[in-house]
């Protein structure tokens, strides 16, 4: 997938950059505002990293972000009694992700093809571990330059049978100048938030990123309307055997609960209970239709996981955000 981003005016630090004595140079621009190092954050905190690559002669090829979570994304399953868990035995093997593999198109300010600047917005692991973000640049001799930070999450874990965690999800209004990325794939069983760029690409090496896939939050032309689908919705995504081969379909179930009866759902049976209770949604089974606030949602995953999904906030307009409580069995 080709990017051609707006090559805003950098600081002069940067500017000095565009020469340089290694092949390519990476660096990560640290502001305030943007992670570009080792640090503690939230479980599902919203981050920013801006990378900034530049060649020293040869035009940049290609940008590669890989992410490895520390124990893997699997919410654990804690064994009784408790003291028995052993984490070398009982937690999830490290899990690595490629985020992103992008082919680099040079940039109107720069035809040369030797700057590159990309922003990456995402969220944090919805458990506790670490997670080690490397981003690398290639250029079109094969010369690269590499730049990582290990990120740190921490949830308190209980023995409960399900995992609950907040998604904030925030599509885009169809055609707006200048937002093509926006964090719309969410993973029920992992509380993973996915941006296009970590699905789709020319070389197809992200294909396994789309079975990860459970909903997709979808807003209208004017961002007056927030839904939810299953990927195997082609109202949500055109079909394209080519793009995204395989598509999962997530059950979804209209339910009345209330704010209180979700807070006291707290095991598998009443999850289930509430699925089978629920209705499907009549003008498309596999779409919620547009959503309000405190709306509670019973689904069904491809691999089988209940749970439920309340709407705790509803935003409308140019910048939408859907706010999510969700409990999915472990």
């Amino acid at each position: 997938m080709r990017f051609c981003l707006l090559l805003l005016c950098l600081p002069v630090l940067l500017a000095s950059c565009s020469k340089t004595a290694t092949p390519v140079r990476l660096d990560f621009i640290g502001t305030s505002s943007l992670t570009s190092g080792n640090k503690t954050v939230g479980p599902n905190d919203t981050l920013s990293t801006r990378v900034y690559a530049v060649g020293a002669d040869k035009p940049l090829k290609r940008l590669r972000i890989t992410v490895t979570y520390d124990p893997g994304l699997t919410p654990i399953t804690y064994p009784l009694p408790l003291s028995s868990f052993d984490p070398t035995k009982n937690a999830p093997a490290a899990q690595e992700l490629i985020y992103l593999d992008s082919l680099i198109a040079p940039l109107p300010q720069d035809p040369s093809g030797r700057e590159y600047l990309f922003v990456n917005q995402f969220g944090a692991r919805a458990t506790s571990g670490t997670e080690q973000w490397q981003y690398t640049a290639t250029d079109t001799q094969g010369a690269t330059a590499s730049r990582a930070y290990r990120l740190t999450a921490r949830k308190p874990d209980s023995a409960a049978v399900y995992h609950s965690y907040t998604a904030l999800l925030r599509p885009v209004p169809v055609n707006p100048i200048g937002k093509t990325r926006a964090r719309v794939f969410l993973n029920l069983h992992y509380g993973l938030l996915l941006p296009k760029y970590a699905l789709v690409n020319q070389e197809a090496s992200l294909l396994a990123n789309q079975n990860l896939v459970d909903l997709i939050c979808l807003t209208n032309s004017t961002g007056t309307a927030l839904r939810l689908s299953a990927p195997a919705d082609t109202q949500a995504i055109k079909p394209n055997s080519v793009n995204w081969p395989s598509r999962r379909s997530t059950q979804l179930r209209r339910t009345n609960l209330t704010s209180d009866q979700f807070s006291a759902a707290v095991t598998t049976a009443a999850f289930e209970t509430a699925f089978n209770a629920g209705a499907a949604f009549t003008a498309n089974p596999l779409s919620t239709g547009t959503l309000t606030k405190d709306q509670v949602i019973a689904f069904k995953t491809a691999d089988g996981l209940t749970g439920l999904l309340r709407v705790s906030d509803v935003v409308l307009g140019s910048a939408p955000v859907l706010t999510c409580l969700i409990r999915v069995q472990k």
